[in-house]
């Protein structure tokens, strides 16, 4: 098990781990650090996976990605607090297990590399849907496979260079966000020859499918906050991390949570929720409705750059989480053989071929191949934030006396538990829709080969330690 470095000075990280953030050179600050998280969050997951969420709920979709938000602040207050008084390479991977047992932290790590892969199909398939805008007469899977296959080639490469990519990337679409709401704004405001759709008029034009649609719609909304765990990871890169990490967080919870919130809206009061396709990005399709045809394009190419860059900086995280796990003794030796160039071969391979299989599936199950993916990786975000917040409220009964400081996103022990009520309830509620049950079996299939893949680790490292000769 790793041994989590004690901080010595109250609510201060200690000497040598300022002076590991030291030597890797303290290269974000709060800024950065949250640009990079909503960087993270911001994907093909909400410009395409939102009109999921939009059948589900109609316009309480706003509702809905409001109290996503309130929801995610809790998580990532809970990985906060513990980072600023307990700064680790590794993060949340390396307390959880440190808190709950090795069990736990086997689990969370090979899950978020399932999960990772599983994103990155979704990614590749996304990109498909966004380039069928332009060629209709391509199979969708034929174009998915093409855009994993220059992913996979790229990640041969220098991937340095997709640092400020997706750093440039993470502006743009904050950028057309925000644009996409000034516009919808402007001819709310003056009509352009459109009567607006207020559903405020009534319970019914608000809730079309009731609340039990909105609760339904809320794990897709989960799946759009699921890149909240790269500003945890990344807290060791700051130079101040009591300071900056605590700021980071706040800029991204409220940033990311603003932008749904009012993106939705402005969507739902510019055309019928009932209109909304999940064969195409719903911000497309509104300003094609509103006759923005030039803009719509526009929108569409920016959408799928952006995809893109996230799905080709995922690939490299994959790569390095699948050698992290080696490195810790959690995964093959064999991961870690790398050549000259940096590359880790055979880590590189078996992403490559996981993702391969996963779009691949595309030509074989049918349309919706998207939302087993979509919903089958935001179970595997529930276990993760529920791991997260159990770890908080162990953490609490037994941090040391000078580990004081307190994330103001988290409502303490109160917030944790009903964070931790709220998904559960969410979880039951998910299982209603037929799409997302095959999802949650393709998670449980999941869950149950990493467990049984921890009693085969377990098993080996048992007898290697019998074989060891005491020291005497």
């Amino acid at each position: 098990m790793c041994k989590i470095q004690k901080t010595i000075n109250a609510g201060t990280v200690s000497k040598h781990q300022r002076k590991a953030a030291g030597k890797r050179g303290g290269k974000l600050n709060e800024y950065s650090l949250a640009g990079l998280g909503i960087g993270g969050v911001i994907g093909a997951g909400y410009f395409l996976g939102s009109g999921l969420a939009v059948r589900e709920a109609g316009p309480a979709v706003s509702l809905a990605f409001l109290i996503g938000g309130l929801l995610m602040m809790q998580v990532l207050g809970a990985m906060t607090s513990i980072n600023v008084n307990r700064l680790q390479q590794g993060s949340f991977r390396v307390y959880i297990e440190h808190f709950l047992g090795q069990y736990a932290g086997f689990l969370i790590g090979w899950a978020l590399f399932v999960s990772s892969i599983l994103a990155i199909g979704s990614e590749a398939i996304a990109m498909g849907v966004f380039a069928h805008y332009w060629l209709p007469k391509v199979p969708l899977p034929v174009l998915a496979i093409v855009f994993m296959a220059v992913i996979i080639v790229l990640n041969a490469m220098n991937m340095e260079i997709f640092g400020p990519i997706e750093s440039g990337m993470a502006i743009i679409k904050v950028i057309a966000l925000m644009a996409f709401i000034a516009v919808g704004a402007w001819v709310l405001s003056t009509q352009n020859g459109m009567a607006a759709r207020n559903p405020f008029s009534s319970p019914h034009a608000f809730f079309p499918k009731g609340f039990s649609g909105l609760l339904q719609s809320m794990l897709v909304v989960i799946f759009s906050f699921s890149g909240i765990s790269a500003v945890a990871m990344a807290s060791t890169e700051v130079a101040k991390p009591r300071i900056q990490i605590p700021r980071a967080a706040g800029f991204m919870a409220f940033g990311s949570t603003g932008l749904y919130v009012l993106s939705m809206l402005v969507l739902v009061m510019l055309t019928a929720w009932n209109t909304v396709s999940v064969h195409q990005s719903p911000f497309v399709h509104v300003l094609d409705v509103i006759g923005m045809n030039g803009a719509a394009s526009f929108f569409n190419i920016v959408i799928l750059l952006a995809a893109f860059s996230v799905m080709a900086a995922s690939y490299y995280t994959s790569v390095q989480l699948l050698v992290s796990l080696s490195e810790v003794k959690k995964g093959p030796a064999l991961f870690l053989k790398h050549a000259k160039s940096s590359l880790y071969p055979y880590a590189w391979l078996a992403v490559a071929a996981g993702c391969l299989i996963v779009v691949g599936l595309s030509f074989l199950l049918p349309a919706a191949l998207y939302n087993y993916l979509v919903s089958a990786s935001s179970y595997i975000t529930f276990l993760n934030w529920v791991l997260n917040l159990v770890t908080f409220l162990v953490w609490r009964k037994k941090r040391e006396k000078h580990e004081t400081y307190q994330s103001k996103l988290v409502w303490g022990v109160p917030g944790a538990y009903a964070s931790l009520f709220a998904i559960m309830v969410l979880f039951v509620m998910s299982l209603r829709v037929a799409d997302f049950r095959m999802g949650f079996y393709a998670a449980l299939c999941f869950f149950l080969l990493i467990t049984a893949a921890y009693a085969v680790w377990k098993k080996a490292g048992s007898r290697a330690e019998q074989k060891t000769p005491e020291s005497t």
